[in-house]
Order: C-alpha cells, then structure tokens, then sequence
C-alpha cells in the first residue's frame, strides 16, 4: 500500500489509487464535471485498442472537423480584418460558468448542444464559403479590367504615332472578352505585327530574355511598369481597391508590367505561334487594342462602366461577408469578452477532451469503469461533486468513485506538483527538462533561487537591476488594473515574480560588481592610495567593506583583474551547483531506501566531483587568500596550470599554492587516486550486486530501475493552484502519463490484474548484459558531463562580461565625451541614445538572451 507522506513544493502530493464506475447514461456529464475541477488522472484501460476502434471515437472525429472548420473561419476573419477577441487564461473559468448557465437555458440535453454547433457551424461556413468565392471571382473580373485599362494607356500613344507614319499595324492578341475587337489592319505602309498584355513584375526580366532568344532578336519588346499606390496595413480594403490589382487570395497588392512586342510578318508568321506560347508558360494575359482615337474613347467607356459595376459588387459581397463574419466576432454567451468563434473553439475543446477520456475506460453493457491517480487531499472534493451530480441531475444514477488498494502494488504513481502564481514559473523552467518521479525531491523549489541568481551573476549592474526591480514591483502593484485593461504587459504579469527576482539578484550583484551603467560607485572610500606618479599602493590591512574596489574601474589592468575574478567566480558557483545536484540524489536514494544507488552512485560522484573540481574550488579560495605580495612568495600560480599537472604529471606540483609543495602533492596524489577509483566504483559494483540479489533457483527476476525521469504534470497545464472550481481550460485535460505504462486485464470474475512495463516498478527478466551498458552509460556521462557542465557555467563569466563592456561602450560613445566637452546640448542628445541603447539593448534583448541561455 502507499504511505501516506505529507508533501509539499519539496515533493509531490500524496498520491491514491482509485476506482471510478460511471454509468452510462450519465458518463458524459460525470466526465465533463470531472474535467472541469481537474483533479485526477485516468490510466489507459485500452492500450490494445487503437485510436479509430474505441468507442467515442467518431464524436472525437466530428470535433475535429469542426476544429478545422473553426480555422477556415478564423483565416476568413483575418483576411477580412475582422477583429478576434481572443480569450486569456483569467478568462476561462467565466467561460465555462458562462457555458454551463448557457446550457441550463436550453430545453433539450447539454451533449446534444454539439450536434446543434455541427450543424449550425456546416450551415453559415457553406454560405461564407459561397460569397468569399463570389468575391474573389470579382476580384479577378475587376484586376482584369484594371489591366487592360493600363494597357491601353501604355500603348495609346505608340499607336498614334505609328498611324501617322502610315505603318500597317496587325493586333495578334487573343481577345479579353467576346465583345472586344481582335485584328486591324491600318491602310498603306509596311505590316507590323504586335502582341500587348500584362505579365507579373518579377517574371519580367526574364520573359524579355526568352523573348529575345525564342525570336533570335527579330522582335522589339518594351515593358511599363503598373503604378500601386501605397498601402497601409491598416487601411480598410475599400479605399485603395479601386485603383490596386489585388491577389484574391492573400489581398495583397500584385505588381505586373504591361509587355508590347512589336515585330515584322503577317498575322500567320511562324513567330505569332511562338510568342502566343510564350505568353502562355509565363501566365501572361493578353489583351487586344483598338485601332484609332475613337475606338480607343469608346472603348475607355466601356472599361471604366465595368469597373464600376465590377467595385459596386464587391462593396455589395463585402457588405454581406462583413455581417456573416460579425456573428463569429462578437460573444454569444453572457459577461463573456472573447469572440463567439473562440468560445466555439474552446467548447469543442472541451468535448474533445470528455470524449478522449471516455474512451480510456473499459466499457460494459450498462456502465464504464476505469482506473485513476488522485491527490488524498482532492478525494472529498471528487466525492462531493459526484454527490452534487446527484442532486442536479436526480434522474440518472452518480457515478462510484473508491479507493483501490488491491490494484496498487507495483504501480509508480504519478506526480502532482501544487504551484501558486509565485512558484509557477520557477516550476515550468524545471518542467522544460522534465518532471519528478513522486516521491523526487523538486528540482522547481531550489530554482526559485539558483535562476535568479546566476541571472544576476551575468546581469549584475546596479542601474540595470534597479530598473528591472522596480518593473517587476510595479507589475506585482498594479497587476489587477493591468489584466483588466488588457494591455501589451499583460504576458508579463504570469512571469513578475520572476522579474522581481531576477532584478534583486541583478541589483545586488551589480553593488558586488559596483558597477551602474559602466560608472563606479565610491561609497566606503579606496584602499588604494598614489605612491607616486600614477602608481598605486594597497593600504596595510585594508579590507574593502562591500563588493571591488572603486580604484580597479580606473586602473589600467582593470580587464586583466575583473575577468580573472569573474572566470573564478563562475567555476565556483557552477561547482556548487553540481554539487547541490549530486546532494539531492542522496536525498532521492534515502527516502526511496536505495542503499544501492547511495554507496555505488552518490558516493563515488561526490567523491570524483570533490577530488577534482571541488579541489579546484578549494585552491581558487586558497590563492585568493594568500598575500602573494609578501617576500619571497613571488608570482601566483596558475590554477589552470596546476590542474592539468594534477592529471599529467600524477599528482607532482611545480608551483607550489602553499609552502613548499609537499603537503600539497600528497593531497593531490591522493585526490587523484580516489577520481580515478571512483569511476570503476560507479561502474562496477551496482551490476554485480544486482546480479548477486537475483542469482538464486528458479526464474531470475528484477525490480527493474526507473529509467524515464521524464514525467507529465497530474494537472494538465501545470498551472497555478486555486480554489475555484474549473480554474482554467487547461485544467480540463485530464491527461494520463505517457510514461505510466501499464496494462489491466479483466478475468472471468471482473477482476482486473496489473502488468507492470516500462516507467513502472515491474517485474521482468534480469539482463546483466543490459544492466551493465546501463551502468557503463551512467558512468560516461557523468565523467564527461562533470566536465562539459563545468565549462558551460564559464558563460556566467562571459556573458557578464559582455554585458558590462557593451554597456561601457554605450556610455563612452553616447556621453563621455560630451560630458568632457561641457556642450549642454551635446549631453541631451547623447543622453537620449544612451536611454535608448540601454533600454532597447541591455534591458529588452539582454535580459531575453541571458534568460534563455541561462534557461
């Protein structure tokens, strides 16, 4: 049976196993109760089933249809520019009271309101379908006409001009329409044959080239380019219709050219074929030209009467789509503030989700039954809502929910992790990784304070936190007036206790740093005074109180000294960091009583880590300890340098650290004799332990290792912890583990046996082969990632490097030197582009960049 432990942020909620039976005329409104307080999580009864056998399978199809249809809507609204009020995660608990008071209103069931939004949805989707068509036909109609209207003014005076010279001129362009006119021959002169059309502006170039080649020269083709006038994305499609070749789908404007080629023969001359080809593969339109000045008048007459028939149909279509498309726009429900498209969206969701779950029970003749994972503290809130089913619905039997101990041996519960809106962040940077097995100690609670802090260790600057600190203060103050008035900081109120730290820690290492905004701040004095000159000497026995030295900002080393103290820094912190690690998986072995996993894991990577890295901690205190001024001490060594003659020359020390160097070469002669015994230590003596536990008579068996370490959240969402019944969308997924891998069977007499796999704690053939590539693995990523993870902590050391030389760079360029100059206006200008740079650059894209590779 499972222990019941008090858990909190440090561990999961105590979890229990349950049986639920749901009859089945009221499974669908247990579920969708259940799903809405989102406190359970159902196992798989039908693993041997695929997705298309199981029962509620063709309701899970229909709401994906209709999601599908739900998209066609919304890419309609967007093309037409119709506004979509879309929902935030405050806004979905009202929604689902508002849908349940909705449904109370209605005479006839509240599952049925899915076919009634099916049909309805198939209904107004078909009209907007038929009049976007018609649109877009008109659209097509009116570019057409729009094109040869530029035609005819691109070649109209090319035209006169070769009538007055009496040249006999042939139109070999196909006609537009019926009523335009094809050919003409002009009296007297040579004949000319001649094509005109318009072509897209990008393929212009190279129709001009083919044209050429195909025609060996033989032809004269010249292209005008076709004005659009500007456009603002947020200018309404009616003004600049009129005179803008719109593309019908994307309602962009299309750029084209109108082409002439001009060229020698009659109307039958073997080029006619060719160029007419041409036209053709480079989807060219053609369009014919009259043969005088009055031909040309009337015919500009009859363009511009089917323009404007051509704009009156579309004003008209577009009226009509406009109001098809306000019904999806606007709330139907109640007190709601999100679109009616959305709250379909979300609806169908919902019943996607119900269905999803019943098809994980087992179904019988008259009722369906499951298994679940439920917190102990959530049982009586289960219970009552069954209970309140009851009282709600008096005409058809509640559901049984109990607790099922006989079920529970072997099995791995699930984790349920509860986070506030405080912890909640902190806790989906952990979840990124992975989620912890219950009964893990929770990475997410340590986080809360290692994140920030190594944020700061790269952000640290006085000015620079401070700023974000105060942002942060101010979004926790005035988060209530933000969400209502539904702004663009509303993203960031999820994530302000996170800023809020993330700009302490910054504000406090910039004072370590004394660093504000590449100025130093002197407030407890220099314990450097002048010698002479522009020399320096270190006051005896002065220690500076709090953070550097103002005197190393201005010294000419001081990249030499800032670097080498930031380098050590990160190694330490990074250091400390792995070791909390390696801490926390002893904690993990005594609670689960591992004793294997304690002495032949933690052991021997607590010892490598300390003998190796740890060691390299210790002498980085040690050099930062000693006077290296003092007589006879001479120059520090390097630390680097006396690390790698650890390893290469087995333990042998050239520059002593402390002494004369034997005390130390004994201990790291020792140091390296443990690292190198710790690796067959964490190699070696688990297998053959394991090997000896199951080595007796009979079949061999193993409790095999929890290998996935990768867990989902019991709450689908993971997000923040309430009171409130259905306290958002995402709570209603009541999502089984993908790695909980198990399957129930039932006999005869109903019962129902469970066969552990995978994630679970099974039973299962011992494979000492498998066991020790397992181990070997284990092994090599721990010896190598011990020291890729530390140079990866190195960026502690650069990135806050960076981040203090560009804003250095900032103030130099943009003020320095006009503050030296005096000039007044100098300083304002400059001030200006040093506030931009600093809130454009180191305050938006630093602090974006160091989260995510710190992340």
């Amino acid at each position: 049976k499972l222990s019941v432990i008090k858990m909190s942020l440090l561990r999961s909620q105590p979890m229990k196993y349950y049986k639920l039976v749901l009859p089945r005329e009221s499974a669908w409104t247990i579920m969708n109760k259940l799903g809405e307080i989102s406190c359970l999580q159902l196992v798989d009864m039908n693993e041997g089933e695929s997705t298309f056998q199981r029962k509620y399978a063709n309701y899970i199809k229909r709401c994906e249809e209709l999601e599908v249809r739900f998209k066609q809507v919304e890419q309609e609204l967007k093309k037409f520019k119709v506004p979509i009020n879309q929902p935030e995660p405050e806004d979905l608990p009202e929604f689902l009271h508002n849908l349940r008071s909705f449904l109370q209103t209605r005479g006839s069931s509240h599952q049925n309101f899915l076919e009634e939004v099916e049909s309805e949805s198939t209904e107004r989707w078909n009209k907007i379908n038929e009049q976007v068509r018609g649109y877009d036909d008109a659209i097509r109609q009116h570019n057409e006409w729009l094109e040869y209207k530029h035609v005819l003014g691109k070649t109209r005076g090319l035209f006169d001009a070769l009538s007055k010279e009496h040249v006999q001129v042939s139109n070999v362009a196909e006609p537009a329409s019926a009523d335009l006119p094809i050919d003409y021959v002009a009296a007297g002169g040579p004949r000319v044959c001649f094509l005109a059309g318009t072509i897209p502006k990008e393929d212009s170039l190279r129709f001009k080239r083919m044209i050429f080649r195909v025609t060996r020269g033989n032809t004269w083709t010249t292209l005008y380019d076709i004005e659009q006038p500007a456009i603002n994305p947020d200018q309404d499609e009616d003004e600049y219709l009129e005179d803008t070749i719109l593309d019908p789908a994307s309602r962009k404007p299309v750029f084209k050219c109108v082409f002439l080629i001009v060229y020698r023969g009659g109307s039958y001359d073997v080029l006619k074929g060719r160029l007419i080809k041409i036209c053709e593969s480079f989807n060219a339109k053609q369009f014919p030209v009259p043969e005088n000045e009055d031909d040309y008048k009337e015919k500009d007459r009859h363009i511009e009467g089917q323009l404007v028939s051509r704009r009156e149909l579309l004003r008209e279509t577009r009226t009509t789509i406009d109001y098809m498309l306000d019904y999806y726009s606007r709330s139907r429900f109640p007190r709601d503030r999100m679109s009616y498209i959305e709250e379909l969206r979300l609806f169908v969701a919902k019943e996607k989700e119900i269905y999803h779950h019943l098809n994980l029970l087992r179904s019988y003749e008259t009722y369906l039954e499951g298994f679940c994972w439920a917190p102990i503290e959530e049982e009586s809130r289960i219970t009552d809502c069954l209970f309140e089913i009851g009282n709600e619905h008096p005409t058809i039997a509640s559901g049984k929910f109990v607790v099922e101990d006989s079920q529970v041996e072997n099995l791995d519960p699930p984790s349920s992790i509860k986070t506030n809106e405080f912890s909640w962040p902190f806790q989906e940077i952990v979840n990124t990784y992975g989620f912890p097995r219950y009964g893990e100690v929770n990475p997410g609670l340590f986080t809360i304070i290692t994140f920030p802090f190594l944020f700061g260790v790269m952000f640290g600057d006085i000015g620079h936190g401070g700023i974000l600190f105060l942002f942060a203060i101010w979004l926790c103050l005035k988060a209530d007036d933000i969400k209502a008035g539904k702004g663009a900081l509303v993203p960031f109120l999820s994530v302000r206790y996170l800023l809020l730290l993330m700009g302490f820690f910054a504000f406090y290492c910039g004072f370590i740093y004394n660093d504000f905004m590449a100025i130093p701040w002197n407030l407890f004095g220099s314990c450097y005074i002048k010698k002479g000159g522009r020399e320096l000497e270190r006051e005896p026995d002065c220690t500076y109180p709090f953070g550097l030295d103002p005197r190393w900002h201005v010294a000419a080393n001081e990249l030499n000294f800032v670097n080498s103290f930031k380098m050590k820094l990160a190694i330490v912190l990074g250091v400390s960091h792995m070791l909390l690690g390696i801490f926390l998986k002893a904690v993990n072995s005594v609670h689960f009583s591992n004793m294997i996993d304690l002495f032949c894991e933690f052991v021997p990577q607590l010892t490598f880590m300390i003998c190796t890295f740890g060691y390299m901690v210790a002498a980085i205190f040690i050099k930062w300890a000693t006077d290296w001024s003092a007589v006879g001490l001479g120059n520090a060594p390097s630390i680097i340098t006396t690390f790698i003659d650890m390893f290469f020359n087995g333990g042998r020390v050239t520059k002593p650290l402390w002494g004369d160097g034997s005390s130390q070469e004994v201990i790291q002669r020792t140091f390296l004799f443990l690292a190198v015994i710790s690796v067959p230590w964490m190699l070696i003596p688990k297998p053959l332990i394991l090997w000896m536990q199951h080595s007796g008579d009979g079949p061999v068996k193993l409790k095999k290792e929890k290998d996935d370490h990768d867990k989902r959240p019991l709450l689908a969402g993971g997000g923040h912890d309430s009171d409130e019944e259905g306290n958002g969308l995402s709570k209603i997924e009541l999502q089984p583990s993908p790695t909980h891998e198990k399957q129930l069977s039932s006999d005869s007499s109903k019962s129902s046996k469970v066969k552990g796999h995978g994630h679970g704690h099974g039973h299962g053939e011992f494979d000492l082969g498998e066991v020790c590539v397992h181990s070997l693995i284990e092994t090599i990523e721990f010896v190598l990632g011990s020291v890729s993870h530390t140079a990866s902590y190195l960026r502690l050391w650069a990135l806050s490097l960076a981040h203090a030389e560009l804003s250095k760079v900032f103030f130099e360029k943009a003020l320095a030197d006009s503050i030296e100059e005096g000039s007044f206006i100098g300083v304002l200008i400059g001030f200006m582009m040093f506030a931009n740079l600093t809130l454009g650059v180191l305050l938006s894209m630093d602090v974006m960049e160091l989260s995510l590779i710190h992340i």
